[in-house]
C-alpha cells in the first residue's frame, strides 16, 4: 500500500488519514498531543483520546473505538492497539487486501505507571515514529529514574530548596506524579495538569496520596509539578529558591541542562528509544518499515541490519496526496493556530 506523509499519514487507496496535522473531514488520532491533532469535522480514536482531545480541542463527531475491537469499513479494517505512550494512545492496524498495516504513532514498549501496557503488533508494512533513533538515546530502567528524581527532590529539600518539577501536561505530568506519590511525597499540582489528572481518574486511572492545585504563594513541603511553558509565568515567580527538575527524553543528552535551563535534566521518556525502536521493527516481522518523526538515521541504521526501510520525507505539493478540508475562513485558521500554539508552549510535544 502507498503511504504518503504530508502533515500527517494519508493512505490513498483507502483514503485515510492518521493523525493529520491540517483539518480533515476524518483523520485517525493515536493520542491527544499538540503535534497529532487539529480541529477535524470527525475522528476515530480510543474513548480516553476522543476525551482528551474534547478537553484540548473542541467536542466533535468521534467514532470510539476500545482496544482490539475491529471496525470494518468495507474496503478496509481497523483495530486499535495500546501504544504505552499516554492514556489512551492507540497503534492502528489496518487491514486490506490480505496485508497488515501498522501505524505506531508515538510508543514506548517500557510498561508505565498511568496508561496501558504496549505490545508489539505483527504486520506486513509497518510505520514508525523514529524520535529517539540514535544509537545513544538507550534509555535507562524507568525504576531507575524514579530513583534519581526522588534523590533530587530530597537534596532541593534538605539545601533549603524549592523542588520543581517540569514535564508536559499530557502524560508525562501524570506519570510524575504517580511517583512522587508512591514515594510519599506531597505535590503541588498546576491547573492545566490538574485538569487532565482528573480525566485521567474519570477513566480509571488512580492517583493515590496527597496532591492539590498549585498556590504559588504557599508551596512550603510540596514539591511543584507543573508544564514547561508554564516556568515564565507571573505566579510561578512567586515560588522562591527554585531547584528545577526537568523530565526529558533529552536528558540522554550532555547538553540538555544548557538547552532547558534547568538545574537537572531526568531521561524520563514516553518514547521508544534506540533499542525499543529496532526491536519493535525486526520482531513486527515488517517486509517494509517506514520512519518518520526523527531523521533518516534510524531507517539507514535498519538497512544495515537487512530491513527494507524508507524514512518518510513531507510531499512538497499537498496537491499529490489529497486535499484536506481547510478552515472556511481565516478568522477561524487564526483560532486554530493560536489554539496549537498554545498547547505547544505547554508542553514540549518529542520529549
Amino acid at each position: 500500500m502507498r503511504v504518503v506523509y504530508d502533515k500527517g499519514i494519508y493512505l490513498p487507496e483507502i483514503d485515510l488519514w492518521l493523525d493529520a496535522r491540517r483539518r480533515c473531514e476524518l483523520s485517525v488520532i493515536s493520542h491527544a498531543h499538540a503535534d497529532h491533532i487539529q480541529h477535524h469535522r470527525s475522528i476515530i480514536a480510543t474513548p480516553a483520546t476522543a476525551r482528551i482531545f474534547e478537553h484540548r480541542i473542541k467536542p466533535t463527531d468521534a467514532l470510539l473505538l476500545d482496544f482490539y475491537e475491529t471496525k470494518d469499513f468495507g474496503n478496509f479494517k481497523l483495530t486499535f492497539y495500546p501504544a504505552g505512550h499516554v492514556l489512551g494512545s492507540a497503534q492502528t492496524l489496518i487491514e486490506h487486501d490480505g496485508e497488515r498495516i501498522v501505524y505506531t504513532g508515538d510508543f514506548k514498549l517500557r510498561a508505565g505507571l498511568s496508561c496501558e501496557p504496549p505490545e508489539i503488533v505483527p504486520c506486513d508494512t509497518l510505520i514508525t515514529e523514529c524520535t529517539f533513533g540514535q544509537p545513544h538515546f538507550v534509555f535507562p530502567d524507568d525504576a531507575h529514574v524514579h530513583r534519581l528524581l526522588c534523590e533530587h527532590v530530597d537534596e532541593a529539600f534538605k539545601a533549603g530548596l524549592q523542588p520543581v518539577v517540569f514535564g508536559y501536561s499530557l502524560g508525562k505530568s501524570q506519570e510524575a506524579l504517580k511517583v512522587l506519590l508512591r514515594h510519599g511525597y506531597s505535590v503541588a499540582v498546576h491547573h492545566s495538569i490538574m485538569a487532565i489528572v482528573d480525566i485521567y481518574r474519570e477513566m480509571g486511572v488512580a492517583f493515590d496520596g496527597d496532591y492539590r492545585p498549585l498556590d504559588c504563594s504557599d508551596v512550603d513541603g510540596l514539591v511543584v509539578l507543573a508544564p514547561p511553558g508554564a516556568r515564565n509565568g507571573r505566579a510561578m515567580q512567586l515560588i522562591e529558591n527554585p531547584y528545577t527538575i526537568y523530565l526529558s527524553g533529552w536528558g540522554m543528552d550532555a547538553r540538555a541542562r544548557y538547552r532547558y535551563q534547568t538545574d537537572v535534566v531526568l531521561p524520563l521518556s514516553d518514547h521508544a528509544g534506540f533499542d525499543d525502536l529496532e526491536r519493535y521493527a525486526i520482531a513486527s516481522g515488517a517486509k517494509k518499515v517506514y520512519t518518520l518523526y526523527g531523521d533518516h538515521a534510524f531507517a539507514s541504521h535498519l538497512r544495515q541490519r537487512g530491513v527494507d526501510a524508507e524514512h518518510l520525507h513531507p510531499l512538497p505539493v499537498m496537491a499529490a496526496a489529497t486535499p484536506a478540508r481547510r478552515p472556511s475562513s481565516g478568522r477561524r485558521r487564526v483560532k486554530d493556530e493560536a489554539t496549537m500554539s498554545l498547547l505547544d508552549l505547554i508542553e514540549s510535544a518529542t520529549s
